[in-house]
């Protein structure tokens, strides 16, 4: 061929070689993290869509305020109505007390169970029934400073108000059903056992001088007075054989209490041990009082202690509500309380809890709302008969538990827990007493 220079049998020139496309590495773990970074994008704004379609206010607005509200039948023939508190530290949760009573006092509720000492309850009663002082020194006995607040002393001046047009037997009487701190109920049941034999609380007295409050946690001054504590109840109860007046009632019970405290601080402090002996206290109480004719006890604690179902709270196990249900079936009764925007008081800190739930629905409109669950309308039941979240708050409370919704709340089936609801839109912390 013209200009090869070669035959034409030549062969072919080889064809160049073509340079190769480069390849781009594999990354598998930049796809995984992808797809993780996707899952976890869906997973999040799929959790904002649940929680705002379970969360928002449902059902139809029902409720009344609770300062004009009737309380049924149904609550103010129960053997014990509770007041559930749903955080400690809130002034509207210790306020709804004084309106509740005020509203069952008529029915015979004229014995108030509180979440406090026995012993210092006893000392709180005495102001109660004319003692003196002033009723801010009376909050401040309480064993509890969540209870020094304005407050409880509110409370406290409405019920010594109330005493004083009374006839004795149908006054208000104030008990406590804790288990700890012991020194009030030391001083108590000594008191009492050395009016009748000063020997023997002579003797008691030096052997339980290392069981104290500043020793309650001190695991080996328990297991120490364990046993003599036991033994001093034993002695009381002998020697109030006989006897219903209620300075012996007392005693009694804070010799049950000093006995179950130190059994409880021996190291038994684990699930529901507290709130077993929370509820056998209550129970010998109601029982002693009702032998006297007082038949009807309101109960003052925690929601977490109180609710019948056993679900307004962390602690795993019975519940003191929970096992009154048991005990009194339809005649325990229960109100709890939930919020909306909250504000506690702790450690001298006003810490701040909003909580979205759809029972908001149904008190639309009221400040601090009542509702009974079996007043609820058919729509509303079926809020009511649904799991959601309640607010919830115990002592002490950092202010970074506000962070965490699982730290300032709890899950809730409300046609399951409580008999009625008060519902608080923007609760206010307590104002301590000097």
């Amino acid at each position: 061929m013209p200009g090869t220079g070669c035959a034409p049998t030549c062969p072919d020139p080889p064809l160049p070689k073509e340079n190769p496309m480069p390849t781009r590495p594999r990354r598998p773990i930049l796809r995984v993290l992808a797809i993780v970074l996707a899952v976890a994008l869906v997973l999040v704004l799929g959790g904002f869509a649940w929680r705002f379609v379970t969360t928002r206010p449902a059902g139809e607005p029902q409720a009344v305020e609770l300062t004009d509200a009737t309380l049924s039948k149904t609550l103010t023939s129960a053997t014990v109505l509770a007041v559930g508190e749903a955080t400690h530290g809130t002034a509207e949760f210790q306020q709804v007390r004084q309106q509740v009573l005020a509203k069952v006092v008529a029915d015979g509720f004229t014995t108030v169970a509180l979440e406090d000492s026995a012993g210092t309850a006893t000392q709180v009663d005495a102001w109660l029934q004319g003692g003196a002082g002033t009723a801010e020194e009376a909050a401040k006995r309480f064993g509890y400073g969540i209870y020094h607040t304005r407050q409880m002393a509110d409370l406290l001046t409405w019920i010594r108000d109330y005493n004083k047009s009374t006839p004795a037997e149908r006054r208000i009487r104030l008990y406590g059903i804790d288990v700890q701190p012991p020194e009030a109920d030391k001083q108590v049941v000594l008191r009492w056992l050395a009016r009748r034999d000063a020997d023997a609380a002579a003797s008691f007295t030096e052997r339980l001088s290392t069981f104290d409050n500043d020793s309650l946690y001190d695991k080996n001054a328990a297991v120490a007075a364990a046993p003599v504590a036991a033994e001093l109840a034993t002695v009381v109860e002998k020697a109030a054989a006989g006897r219903s007046d209620d300075a012996t009632l007392r005693a009694r019970l804070s010799a049950r209490a000093l006995a179950h405290g130190a059994t409880y601080a021996t190291g038994s402090r684990q699930g529901d041990a507290r709130d077993r002996l929370l509820a056998d206290q209550l129970a010998w109480l109601v029982e002693r009082r009702a032998e006297v004719g007082a038949k009807h006890t309101l109960l003052l604690a925690h929601n977490g202690h109180v609710d019948r179902a056993g679900q307004a709270t962390a602690v795993p196990g019975e519940t003191l509500g929970s096992l009154s249900a048991k005990r009194w079936g339809d005649a325990y009764r229960a109100i709890g309380t939930d919020g909306h925007h909250v504000e506690l008081s702790s450690d001298d800190q006003t810490i701040r809890v909003s909580v979205d739930s759809p029972v908001r629905g149904l008190f639309a409109g009221t400040r601090v709302g009542y509702l009974e669950m079996a007043a609820a309308s058919p729509a509303n039941r079926q809020v009511l008969d649904r799991s959601m979240p309640m607010v919830s708050a115990g002592v002490p409370f950092p202010a970074w538990y506000t962070w965490l919704p699982m730290l300032h709340s709890v899950k809730v089936t409300p046609n399951q827990a409580w008999d009625a609801l008060i519902y608080v839109e923007d609760g206010t912390p307590t104002t301590p007493v000097g």
